[in-house]
């Protein structure tokens, strides 16, 4: 009971306070924002802040780690308009896979693949495996913030100040057709996340 309390007040002041804070924040977006009317968006974990406030009330589904820590992530995204599918590598994954995939008829999912507990800035096959099961295409989604606060955190996780300038950047869509395909655009969405 205690943990559900917290979890309420967490979400409803997260929301308020980050929707404030976005209320300063000024974005330009580069690419398409969206290229099908459904795809996979992956981003880097330490990202997730500026992309929930740059792409709430959308419904896209956003993977969260079934943990305590996933909870206080999960709750002010469902305040924002965002699905969830719980689960990780390590918890409850093949739960999340296949509810992902049944979300995914129906809306765009969005995958941090360096999550829930890095390496940070590494790509996980997860996401491609997804894209070749749904036949999704796969978005990448790089960041770019012109000031900001880093967390001490595995991934920097980042808050953008106040006025801050915010560029998305939207990578043309890279189709998964068969599993040999996985390993080659692994590589090359690395190289185009971290350049």
């Amino acid at each position: 009971m205690k943990h559900k309390i917290i979890l309420f007040l967490e979400k409803w002041i997260a929301f308020f306070v980050l929707n404030l804070l976005g209320f300063t924040f000024s974005y330009k977006v580069h690419g398409l924002k969206k290229p099908y009317p459904h795809c996979i968006y992956i981003f880097w974990h330490r990202n997730i802040l500026p992309l929930l406030l740059n792409r709430k009330n959308e419904g896209v589904v956003v993977l969260i780690s079934r943990s305590k820590d996933g909870d206080y992530i999960a709750e002010p995204c469902k305040a924002f308009g965002f699905q969830t599918a719980r689960g990780s590598s390590s918890r409850k994954g093949t739960a999340a896979l296949k509810e992902m995939i049944s979300l995914s008829k129906n809306h765009s999912i969005a995958i941090t693949p360096d999550g829930p507990k890095g390496p940070a800035g590494q790509i996980k096959e997860g996401a491609l495996q997804l894209a070749y099961l749904t036949q999704l295409p796969i978005c990448a989604v790089k960041v770019s913030v012109s000031t900001s606060w880093a967390v001490n955190s595995w991934d920097r996780f980042i808050i953008p100040k106040p006025f801050a300038k915010i560029d998305i950047f939207y990578s043309e869509p890279m189709m998964i057709s068969s599993k040999a395909d996985i390993e080659v655009h692994q590589k090359s969405l690395q190289e185009y996340m971290n350049s």
